[in-house]
């Protein structure tokens, strides 16, 4: 009676705690059930032998009794199994106490449509964290990764490997604006400290600095200088374009999304022309456009450009200002110092802003110092883990750098997350050919043609993988169907510098590569990649890297 009972109560408690605090929880519960199980027994056998229960049942009870002993001993001399990567306590080992997440804010205004307010409230919240030295803030790309999803604050802590969490909602009614925010521990699972604000809209601003020093308090940081808070407009429709620019910036890379955002982001600027945010976040807009080939950057930059000179004008201290001067840098002018220089004057200014170190990593790689620019695409990796191109700017350097194994390991990482992206798999088929293993990049390119749109840009990565592999008719093919359409769309010189360069055309590729510094295509940036090593030594393509500062040639 006292096994079944015993053994009954703790699996229901155990089961209540795990259904209430998530899977796994109990396991402390479990040791300290046991040690109540072992003190009870010598109760149970008292009243055994004190009660008239008769000879056989004393030995029915004194065997039972021991059974519970030995049972209860082995509860608790088993060691409890490792959590799992979904436990809602994992092991905190080695995670920085002074880090943090901001998850996305929940929308309380009963209408979905405002749910890019919300979302945009935590991000200008994450902007300013990320501005406190001493403080790590996980990125906004990993940190929304999880927003509208049902998983356990410890699991998301160690995903993004951070100690403290804060979560909260918005409700927007009018002008009017309810800001409710809690600081947890994730290590402990106890609420640090919670508070709700009512403000106006555009008093929402004010609110950050107040949940920042908040945070700072509860974590003890010293801070030299004090956290700026201040409206950055006086307009609260400004501001509601912003918001919803940064919304279409959240959604990806995709030609329409970038579009929008600009759309927005254009319409805030003109209604305050001193919302320097928004003149910073236009410029990398129009400079991502032109980078990811979306639209012909000739066309693009020099706006970009007069948007990025007016941010930094506006607030010297603003961090997107100077990443939009240093992607120009990069991008417009081919200037790697100066590019790096800006970089680092936002990595200053926001340590824990990934797009700082991601923008400097690229800067570094273009200048040849391949061995730092790993050491930035770390820390992107570090800040941001569930990030695409936080894995992405590894396997450039990687692959840069003739690791291909390593970078093969990243790239098959993009394709976990998104795994029906044709373009990450012909460049995990390129890693594989780079390597020597034809079959692996084959099996690759077939997969990648089955998610095929007609893009010619990537249609140019399917040729030039065919005439690696030796395939010339299919990269004659698919090469000349892109050139036909130059007529009607960027189509990136540099990418067909590298069909050419595989063709064994190698004067042409150079031709194509002066196109492509002509035309701004950000596939300079490559011409350390080994598919270029047969123009190594060529005196045009040794005057080309001279020309652009890269230690690119012999």
């Amino acid at each position: 009676m006292y096994v079944a009972i015993a053994w009954g109560g703790t699996e229901i408690l155990v089961f209540l705690v795990d259904a209430l605090q998530g899977e796994h929880a109990s396991g402390p519960v479990r040791k300290y059930l046991a040690i109540l199980f072992i003190a009870g027994f010598p109760v149970a056998m008292y009243l055994a032998w004190t009660r008239d229960l008769g000879h056989r049942a004393r030995r029915i009870v004194a065997a039972g009794s021991m059974a519970a002993v030995l049972v209860a001993l082995l509860i608790w001399l088993i060691p409890e199994q490792p959590a799992s990567p979904h436990s809602a306590r994992s092991e905190f080992v080695d995670i920085n106490p002074n880090s943090i997440a901001v998850l996305p804010f929940v929308n309380m205004s009963g209408d979905e449509n405002n749910a890019y307010f919300s979302h945009g409230m935590s991000e200008e919240l994450l902007n300013v964290l990320a501005r406190i030295p001493g403080l790590k803030v996980s990125s906004r790309t990993s940190s929304f990764h999880f927003a509208g999803r049902n998983v356990p604050l410890g699991e998301i802590a160690t995903q993004l490997a951070v100690r403290h969490i804060l979560e909260g909602s918005v409700r927007r009614n009018g002008n009017d604006v309810r800001i409710t925010a809690q600081l947890i521990d994730a290590k402990t699972d106890t609420h640090l400290w919670s508070e709700t604000y009512d403000r106006e809209i555009l008093d929402a601003f004010e609110v950050q600095g107040e949940i920042a020093n908040a945070i700072v308090g509860q974590l003890k940081l010293n801070l030299v200088n004090p956290i700026r808070s201040g409206r950055p407009t006086e307009s609260e429709e400004a501001f509601d374009k912003y918001l919803r620019g940064w919304h279409f910036m959240r959604q990806g890379w995709s030609r329409d999304d970038f579009l929008g955002a600009r759309k927005y982001f254009a319409e805030a600027v003109e209604l305050d022309p001193n919302f320097a945010q928004a003149h910073a976040l236009l410029s990398l807009t129009e400079t991502s456009l032109g980078n990811f080939r979306h639209l012909a950057p000739k066309e693009l930059y020099p706006t970009a450009l007069e948007s990025a000179t007016i941010a930094v004008s506006l607030d010297e201290f603003s961090p997107e200002a100077h990443i939009a001067m240093g992607w120009l840098a990069l991008s417009y002018q081919f200037d790697w110092k100066a590019a790096e220089k800006e970089f680092r004057r936002a990595i200053e200014l926001a340590p824990s802003n990934f797009i700082g170190y991601n923008g400097l990593s690229f800067a570094l790689q273009t200048g040849g110092r391949l061995d730092e620019a790993l050491v930035a695409s770390q820390r992107v990796f570090e800040l941001d883990p569930l990030m695409v191109w936080s894995r992405n700017g590894l396997g450039e350097v990687f692959f840069k750098q003739r690791d291909y194994a390593a970078a093969i390991k990243h790239v098959e990482a993009i394709l976990q997350i998104q795994p029906e992206d044709p373009l990450t798999m012909v460049w995990l088929g390129n890693i594989h050919a780079a390597k020597g293993s034809h079959e692996e990049a084959l099996k690759y390119l077939e997969m990648a043609r089955q998610y095929t749109d007609g893009d010619p840009n990537l249609e140019l990565w399917f040729a030039g993988l065919h005439a690696k592999l030796g395939n010339q008719v299919e990269a004659r093919k698919l090469l000349e169907g892109a050139l036909s359409q130059r007529d009607l769309m960027f189509v990136s010189p540099g990418s067909i510098a590298i069909v050419y360069t595989h063709l064994g055309e190698l004067d042409r590729a150079i031709d194509w590569l002066y196109l492509a510094v002509a035309e701004y295509d950000s596939f300079i940036f490559n011409l350390s990649y080994p598919d270029f090593d047969a123009l190594r030594s060529k005196p045009r393509f040794i005057e080309l890297c001279a020309q652009l500062r890269m230690p690119c040639a012999e």
